[in-house]
């Protein structure tokens, strides 16, 4: 499975998330890092999800960290993750 599927149905099942986004910038990294001219190592990701209510943001981000772990054994480089509570 492409590495920015595998992403999304992780997040999807993990979060139940009624926003995300996952896009692909490893373009913006090719002159700095081989593996990115192929795509797939960087990624912008945002969730809003009611799974995040009142839950710290460095917690947030340790969770979804947590759900991409083989993905970061397998390619994936870098994410910057925008995590949202329903209410944010």
């Amino acid at each position: 499975m492409e590495i920015k599927a595998n992403i999304i149905k992780k997040l999807s099942e993990k979060f139940l998330p009624t926003e995300l986004e996952v896009e692909d910038q490893s373009h913006l990294h090719a002159n700095h890092n081989e593996d990115a001219k192929r795509g797939g190592t960087h990624f912008r990701i945002f969730i809003r999800s009611e799974k995040f209510t009142n839950i710290k943001p460095i917690d947030r981000h340790r969770m979804a960290m947590e759900t991409l772990r083989d993905e970061f054994k397998n390619g994936l480089h870098a994410v910057s993750f925008d995590l949202k509570a329903i209410e944010d």
